[in-house]
């Protein structure tokens, strides 16, 4: 077989999904029922923005996962009679699943199931728009499937194109683990082309320049648009990773030494919870960028009842690329969504945070000052070490 074969997409099914969303908590790994009750809200967003209606859903207690199914036979007679019941044709459950267990589920349920993580990879089939980024969603897929092959059989292939096989999907499991194997190593020699090249752009860039990093959905793109200088919006949606690919725009800071400065700033992938090291490590080419900048937005939703959570995943996956914690400039978005006694309790926290929103652009003009005074102070001390 061609392994080029392997990249050619399925046709999108014409079917409408109608889904039961499962929640669990009880588990040694899930003990705590709220944290577990915010992911599986995270969930709904995550199948809204796969196009996916929302017919219902439900949190179980999982103290002891079945091997087989993970749920209990309980539970599983529950999804069974709302699949009847209210026409649902598929079944999202909030966690990892292991191969075996997704082919028993379909088994049992006789519909689709999917896990967190095959939702997300269908998000970013669906979301990706350059060649990069459509390069690295196939790595994240291919990645992710090969060492499950045995244990999926032919749960793919049976059910056909659409949601969870969008992407290489299905025709992975036609091909052997050597032909997948050659296409991840040709994705990755191309991966490394795009990093020299953009390597070679960062040359005649400013020398000062920004990366926006944050949990998805946080307001990344939206702060991009209002603090850039460029004419041309980029698409900012109320939806998980409605950014896939890095995009740059210069940013006028003020006037120093009678000169305007500049810096530039660049949009990165959002990251989220529980998401397997090997799915965010097929986005390096795009993550690098933050290696490379002078200083990090973080861009944090103050409206998220799990804030302090999401902050500290974003810090975790930049700290892995060796960025300087002490060059992070903490922006809190949606201030008009909290409670002022919440408010006031991340204030005492992060007493350096700029607080704000990038709809109504308040706190733009304060994240711009911080921004300038950040550029200056670079901008003196290169200039001293030039002249020593």
């Amino acid at each position: 077989m061609d392994a080029s074969s392997l990249i050619k997409p399925k046709i999108l099914s014409s079917e409408t999904y109608r889904a039961i969303l499962v929640g669990q908590y009880g588990s040694r790994e899930y003990p705590d029922r709220e944290v577990q009750e915010e992911s599986l809200h995270e969930l709904f967003l995550l199948s809204d923005t796969a196009r996916v209606e929302h017919v219902s859903d439900m949190m179980v207690n999982v103290p002891h996962p079945d091997p087989a199914y993970f749920l209990n036979k309980g539970t599983l007679e529950t999804i069974v009679r709302k699949v009847k019941d209210d026409g649902v044709n598929l079944v999202i459950v909030d966690v990892n699943l292991k191969p075996t267990q997704l082919k028993n589920l379909e088994e049992y349920c006789k519909v689709r199931v999917l896990g967190r993580v095959e939702l997300i990879l269908d998000i970013f089939a669906m979301r990706a728009k350059t060649k990069e980024a459509a390069l690295q969603v196939e790595l994240a897929q291919l990645t992710y499937i090969l060492p499950r092959l045995k244990g999926l059989g032919g749960v793919l292939s049976r059910l056909g194109g659409g949601i969870g096989t969008r992407g290489p999907g299905e025709t992975m499991l036609e091909a052997d683990r050597r032909h997948i194997r050659r296409r991840i190593l040709t994705i990755k020699k191309e991966l490394e082309s795009v990093s020299k090249h953009r390597q070679n752009t960062r040359k005649n860039r400013t020398p000062l320049s920004f990366a926006i990093v944050g949990y998805t959905n946080a307001g990344k793109t939206s702060l991009l648009n209002v603090i850039g200088s460029s004419a041309k919006s980029l698409l900012a949606e109320d939806r998980l990773f409605a950014t896939l690919d890095s995009y740059t725009r210069k940013v006028y800071l003020g006037e120093y030494e009678y000169k305007p400065l500049y810096a530039t700033a660049t949009d990165t992938v959002g990251f989220i919870r529980n998401l397997p090291l090997n799915l965010a490590a097929a986005f390096k080419s795009t993550l690098e960028e933050i290696s490379y900048v002078d200083s990090i937005i973080l861009v944090a939703d103050a409206s998220s009842v799990r804030v302090e959570e999401e902050i500290e995943v974003v810090k975790s996956e930049i700290e892995k690329l060796g960025v300087d914690q002490g060059s992070i400039l903490l922006f809190f978005n949606k201030d008009d969504l909290i409670l002022k006694s919440q408010k006031k309790a991340l204030q005492e926290k992060h007493p350096e945070a700029i607080w704000g929103n990038t709809m109504s652009k308040d706190g733009v003009k304060d994240l711009r000052a911080r921004m300038y005074e950040m550029a200056s102070a670079i901008s003196r001390a290169r200039a001293q070490t030039q002249n020593s």
